[in-house]
């Protein structure tokens, strides 16, 4: 009975309880929006922070009428009533969304976490919270990794505390669409683990008869999506997977994917360049594509356009999507044209000028159709216009978009630059953008790119400082540029000083920095010092990776040290190759390609044939069935073929190629056109000279020249000039090696025809070229002959300004040296030998025993100069990093015979060592002297020497004779028989 009276007693106290409450809170809700609009007014008129009074005299008011509902309720029920009741902390968050002031509201939330996940928000405060983080991390995504991500982590922490008080809340919950928003948001901020769980876990912040919908699947389908750029394939496969399995338990709970859910599917499928299966999830859609379907499968084809086969299935779609009825707008103007512009960048890097050229008229023909339709550019047009541009280097399009960017006024930088307006009349009188784009980080980044590209500094700097001025924060990538730079320029010093700016900013590197010094420490090892202390700390604080490009660096960068046997070499290589295979069996067609081109040396014809068959068998064994070979990948196998003489398996690949529908390029044809010259088929060559018309490819100097050194070597020197003619008809500009390379047919034709060698090499600096070292060396030569012909001074003094030519830019190396000084023996000038040796001698530049050779055959052959022959002879024998060689005897045994000077023979013959073989002629001179000087048993020695020499080449004719008469004369050839 008593329970019964109880309660009822509790019934009765809950409803006058809750009615009681009600009028209080309408009461206290009236009585606050006064005083906030009181406050307000306040505010207006003094400009001074609220008055904190009037806030406190309403929270006294609440607090009494707590007081006061406290005296007639139960604790219990009281205790009940204040989590029923928004906190003070709570009404002033919510003041503060109200009023638009979002920051304050959470910096609010962020100073009371703790507390208010114990307390009740009311439902509209957190859908303004959650719908103002929202914007907040869209606004400011291209930031979210600056400052070593604290903004990240900020918003994280955020994110957190808001599904901290709904998963603790038992009265608000969130709807789909709500829910949908936390899952991008986490998916944003880079926490695909933190979305899985909230995903797994859904009825802890939503109501009971909550049901996942498509859109909450797809959503987390897209937070897996949204990572594909930034992870490895691996990963990539296994959030595929991941959304494999979603889409099947949609299917399960009969829900039917939609067109969004196929075309984040599909986006899927093109960000891991698996256009194959994007073709195979397109065939099995139940719903009709739309224009999102469109633009990503034409983006992904666009991008990875390389051979017929993907152009006619680009073609296709772009007939698809004109069929389907659907308008292009700017979104799909602009997925077709980064498309494009990624074929630009393809082709830049390939040298493929034609279809980069293509490429760029075809982006420019689609904007001005994309304005005729009324599209107006925004910035993420300006962006694809851009890298269109600044990869093909067009300077006119440059500026023309630069001056649609909205900049702040220059009053000119003083010369004539892509980044500043015209200060000509003309250029004022051009007409002007009739609208302006903003421009973001983004846009300033490809600028300060393409100006170092261009290694012009001062408008990458200008470019920053404009960017700095508009409140633009330089970000990772704009500092990369500069790291790269300057690591480029081998300056590892100005490089640092880059990344130490971002760490003193806050600014975290990234894998491309990390591999930009990776790469450095290999290119210039004694520097390596420097770096690797920075390479540790970014692996240490998590913002760089060791990624696919960092395993291909050490095979990049692999150096075939010629002073190591080919043995030490392979197994190093063979080192570096096992690593990476160790680390990723499945390679990447670019990691394939760079092991490709750095076993180039092991494939040259001066290597055993034995490393490149254990290179073929270890390549073979390489996994790359997955592998989609691309233009490289066959034209560094026809090389590698072409440089072991392979040409069948050269045309092997080359015939695979073009079945595969990849076009050839210059590189192609360059490879093979050089094994088939090595292998003496110059006809053949000549045949792929003309073939390359067949694919609109114009021959360059790089494959004219290795032709016309095939012609000269096969002494078909008519031919190879008569190409060389060809060339320049087809205005192709001879390069320094074909204009050498041609020099040194005219030079060795026996018809003589060194004048012509000379008017090619005195018209390389007439065509604008620099000379070189060789080309300098082979113009002495050609002096030499022509001057040993009309004996005029005037080619002695040529040749001493090709030797300070050569002095100056520190050419002088030993073929030099020894082409000058032969070139005055050549015309028989001796003293402009002697004074050329002396001044080598007074610059200290090492000389070897050739050069001694070269001096001593101009100064031996004739008489007057035979003192200072033999001065210099003796001076060689002094000296110890010089030794004599039998061209060095013969030399000065015959320059001593010519003269009658027997003694001199004599002693050279003993000065020398037993082990030193002499030419059969100073055998003979030996011999002579030594009969003449009554020296009988010496002259025998000499002829027993001669005698156990292996064997005499059919030149040596002659003078075997003759030492075969002075012996027989002598009697030596009986007593060496009688001695046998």
């Amino acid at each position: 009975m008593v329970h019964m009276r109880c309660k009822h007693l509790h019934s009765e106290i809950r409803q006058n309880v809750n009615q009681r409450i009600i009028q209080q809170w309408r009461s206290f809700l009236l009585t606050h929006n006064c005083q906030t609009r009181q406050a307000s007014t306040v505010v207006t008129r003094s400009k001074k922070a609220p008055n904190l009074l009037e806030e406190i005299d309403s929270l006294e008011h609440l607090r009494q009428i707590k007081s006061s509902a406290k005296r007639r309720i139960p604790v219990h029920i009281s205790s009940k009533i204040d989590k029923q009741l928004p906190s003070p902390t709570t009404m002033t968050i919510q003041n503060y969304l109200g009023n638009g002031d979002v920051e304050s509201a959470w910096k609010l939330v962020d100073k009371s976490a703790s507390y208010l996940t114990q307390q009740n928000i009311p439902r509209l405060t957190a859908q303004l919270l959650l719908k103002s983080l929202h914007t907040q991390v869209n606004i400011n995504l291209p930031r979210l990794t600056l400052d070593f991500a604290k903004l990240q982590q900020l918003y994280l922490n955020r994110l957190e505390i808001l599904t901290g008080v709904i998963r603790k809340s038992k009265d608000i919950s969130w709807d789909k669409h709500e829910v949908s928003i936390v899952l991008e948001l986490y998916g944003k901020l880079d926490q695909v683990k933190r979305a899985e769980s909230l995903f797994r876990n859904l009825s802890h912040y939503t109501s009971t008869e909550f049901t996942a919908n498509i859109e909450v699947y797809n959503q987390m389908m897209a937070v897996y999506v949204r990572r594909f750029k930034y992870i490895d394939e691996t990963t990539k496969k296994r959030y595929f997977s991941k959304m494999k399995t979603l889409e099947q338990e949609m299917i399960r709970k009969g829900l039917q994917p939609d067109t969004s859910s196929y075309n984040i599917l599909l986006a899927a499928k093109v960000k891991s360049n698996d256009l194959q299966g994007a073709e195979a999830i397109y065939s099995k859609m139940a719903t009709p594509p739309d224009r999102t379907t469109y633009n990503i499968l034409l983006n992904g084809y666009l991008k990875d356009c390389r051979n017929n086969k993907d152009k006619e299935i680009t073609q296709q779609w772009m007939e698809r999507l004109i069929a389907s009825g659907i308008v292009p707008n700017k979104r799909t103007f602009n997925s077709i044209m980064d498309g494009l512009a990624c074929q630009v960048v393809q082709h830049a890097r390939l040298k493929e000028i034609n279809d980069m050229q293509g490429a760029v008229q075809s982006v420019s023909s689609l904007y001005k159709v994309m304005r005729r339709l009324g599209h107006k550019p925004d910035t993420e047009i300006i962006n694809t216009l851009l890298k269109c541009y600044t990869a093909a280097g067009d300077i006119d399009h440059i500026e023309k978009v630069i001056e649609m960017l909205v900049l702040p006024e220059k009053k000119g930088c003083g010369g004539n630059c892509a980044c500043a307006s015209k200060a000509s009349a003309a250029a004022a009188a051009t007409a002007k953008p009739k609208f302006k784009v903003k421009p973001d980080t983004y846009t300033f980044n490809m600028l300060i790119k393409y100006h170092l590209g261009t290694k012009n500094t001062e408008l990458a700097f200008q470019m920053y400082d404009t960017m700095v001025n508009l409140k633009l924060e330089p970000d990772t990538v704009t500092y990369g540029n500069f790291v790269w730079y300057y690591a480029d320029q081998g300056n590892a010093t100005e490089a640092l000083k880059y990344v130490d700016v971002m760490q003193r900013k806050g600014i975290p590197c990234n894998n491309y920095i990390y591999n930009t010094l990776l790469n450095y420490t290999l290119k210039y090892p004694k520097e390596a010092y420097l770096i690797t202390p920075h390479l540790h700390t970014m692996i240490a604080d998590g913002s760089s990776t060791l990624d696919s490009v960092s395993q291909r660096i050490p095979i990049a960068r692999f150096q075939y040290m010629e002073h190591e046997n080919i043995e030490s070499n392979f197994e190093r290589f063979t080192d570096v190759l096992e690593n990476i295979y160790a680390t990723t069996p499945e390679i990447s067609t670019r990691t394939y390609n760079t092991i490709l081109q750095s076993t180039g040396k092991f494939y040259k014809p001066k290597h055993s044939n034995d490393f490149s068959m254990n290179l073929d068998s270890i390549i073979e064994s390489l996994d790359t069935t997955h592998l989609k070979p691309d233009i490289y990948t066959f034209a560094l196998s026809i090389r590698n073929a072409a440089y072991v003489g392979n040409m069948v398996k050269a045309e092997s690949i080359y015939k695979t190629m073009v079945d595969s529908g990849i076009k050839p390029n210059h590189f192609v044809f360059s490879h093979l056109i050089h094994g088939y010259v090595t292998l003496g088929k110059v006809d053949k060559a000549s045949e792929l000279l003309q073939h390359m018309a067949n694919y609109r490819l114009n021959p360059t100097a790089l494959h004219y020249a290795p032709l016309i050194k095939g012609f000269a070597e096969s002494a078909e020197f008519d031919k190879a000039y008569e190409l060389f003619r060809e060339m320049l008809a087809n205005n192709v500009n001879a390069d320094l090696v074909i204009y050498t390379t041609l020099a040194s047919v005219f030079l060795e034709s026996p018809r003589g025809n060194e004048g012509r060698a000379i008017d090619l090499l005195e018209g390389i600096e007439k065509a604008g070229i620099p000379m070189d070292a060789a080309s300098l060396t082979l113009l002495a030569k050609a002096y030499a002959i022509q001057g040993s012909k009309q004996r005029q001074l005037i080619y002695t003094q040529k040749i001493d300004k090709i030797y300070s030519t050569l002095k100056e830019n520190q050419w002088l190396d030993a073929k030099a040296i020894t082409t000058l000084l032969s070139a005055h023996h050549r015309m028989k000038n001796p003293d402009a030998a002697w004074k050329l040796w002396n001044a080598l001698k007074q610059e200290k530049i090492k000389l070897t025993t050739i050069h001694y050779n070269s001096l001593m055959t101009s100064l031996s052959s004739t008489k007057a100069w035979y003192p200072a022959a033999k001065m210099v002879f003796e001076e060689m024998l002094r000296d110890s990093k010089v030794t004599p060689d039998a061209q060095t005897f013969d030399l000065m045994i015959w320059g001593a015979y010519g003269v009658a000077d027997l003694n001199t023979i004599q002693s050279v013959w003993h000065a020398r060592k037993q082990d030193k073989v002499l030419f059969v002629r100073s055998y003979f001179a030996v011999m002579k002297a030594m009969l003449e000087c009554n020296d009988i048993e010496g002259a025998q020695h000499v002829y027993e020497e001669y005698q156990s020499l292996p064997s005499m080449p059919n030149s040596t004719t002659v003078w075997v004779g003759m030492i075969n008469k002075l012996a027989t004369h002598q009697g030596f050839n009986k007593s060496i028989s009688t001695t046998t």
